[in-house]
């Protein structure tokens, strides 16, 4: 997403930095459409919540992790942790995911791919917009699922959930104030009612008192909902050959960076904080489809700024890692993005989400863990949350 692209150019204009006649006459007609878009929302979730339009149960505990805004938020490294947290309780997970873009890497989507490569068999990995089809997909396997992952669901209401998490990003956090097409909320703040939990992620690019008055907005939407604050962070960088390198290794080394992210002005503030070692950054569309010319036209750019590594994120690899490398480009690397909670946080998160999907798991029992671990894992969660098991 270049400066002269047209996504950056909408996001002037949205965002109100753009102050020219024709981007105020834009946002003018946006706001007359925006009435429409909200106000379907609005009614679509009244229909469910009247239960109208019914949600449909999944066979098993279900925890959804979403947005209010479109994208942008870091959902992946927290599905992720998640993920690994369950899997820590031996507990399997199964990811229930919409697969943008999927033909982009070969049919599967690229966060899809990324997932798989990062858990291995340990959790199944579903890539369907039908996500009741991704759970029967997910059962058929001979390891059934203890626990589905609904991936960008808050607004997939479709599907059944005894748990969800909302995430915020920190640096922009509130798409600019207006719903779609005035702003980038999906939905009005009003939709924060139904979380059971918020995650404010990337606290890391803001300043604290910049994220005291995200906390306190919020707080403005629901008084009483668990705040959790959390920052991505590159733990380490990945070689082409799986080799990993200490994150330091960018302060040494001239580095540009891409991404295709929803979210590049946060990705760019993290390459910015190593110093004069960063030597610029291009930002493509969200879920690009890198081409070989692309990545010509990188390494041109790369050469150019003196840049002795390329780096981008694990995201963008598994769409970049089957082109051809240019013979002069310098190494790529992939950064291993991990989400790390503040205080305790993410102990407090684990916890309350096990006290919502224990009940459940012991009035059915798990489809593929044994009785022992279905003890343990609730014995787990009362540690954690000081609560007794004992009746």
């Amino acid at each position: 997403m270049s400066e002269s692209s047209p996504e950056h150019s909408a996001l002037r204009v949205l965002s109100g930095e753009d102050r020219s006649l024709r981007a105020s006459l834009l946002r003018g007609a946006l706001r007359m459409a925006e009435p429409v878009y909200a106000g379907a929302m609005s009614a679509r979730n009244s229909l469910y919540t009247s239960g109208i339009l019914r949600s449909r149960k999944l066979p098993g505990p279900t925890v959804s992790v979403g947005n209010l805004t479109t994208g942008g938020t870091g959902k992946t490294p927290v599905v992720r942790w998640l993920a690994e947290q369950f899997i820590s309780k031996n507990l399997r997970p199964a990811i229930l995911m919409r697969g943008y873009r999927a033909e982009a890497t070969g049919g599967s989507g690229d966060e899809a791919q990324m997932l798989v490569q990062l858990l291995g068999d340990r959790a199944a990995v579903i890539a369907n917009p039908n996500r009741v089809a991704g759970a029967r997909t997910a059962m058929q396997d001979a390891k059934k699922p203890d626990v589905f992952l609904l991936d960008d669901a808050f607004q997939h209401r479709r599907v059944r959930r005894e748990f969800d998490l909302v995430l915020v990003n920190a640096a922009e956090p509130f798409g600019f104030g207006h719903v779609l097409p005035r702003g980038l909320l999906r939905e009005s703040m009003h939709g924060l009612a139904r979380a059971n939990a918020i995650v404010v992620t990337r606290a890391n690019t803001v300043t604290g008192d910049a994220l005291q008055q995200v906390t306190t907005a919020l707080r403005y939407w629901n008084n009483y909902i668990p705040i959790y604050i959390a920052d991505h962070v590159h733990a380490a960088l990945l070689m082409r050959e799986g080799e990993k390198l200490p994150v330091d290794a960018l302060r040494d080394k001239k580095f540009f960076a891409f991404s295709g992210v929803a979210s590049p002005t946060s990705l760019k503030k993290q390459f910015e904080a190593y110093g004069p070692t960063f030597a610029g950054f291009r930002a493509f569309p969200d879920h690009h489809a890198y081409t070989s010319v692309d990545l010509d036209q990188l390494v041109g750019e790369a050469s150019a700024a003196g840049a002795e590594m390329i780096v981008t994120t694990q995201k963008d690899w598994v769409k970049v890692q089957s082109l051809p490398i240019p013979s002069n480009a310098p190494p790529i690397v992939r950064t291993e993005l991990q989400i790390r909670f503040r205080h305790a946080h993410g102990e407090e998160l684990m916890a309350r989400i096990m006290q919502r999907i224990n009940p459940m798991r012991v009035s059915s029992p798990p489809s593929s863990s044994s009785p022992a671990a279905a003890a343990a894992a609730m014995a787990d969660a009362a540690k954690a949350s000081g609560i007794s098991t004992r009746r």
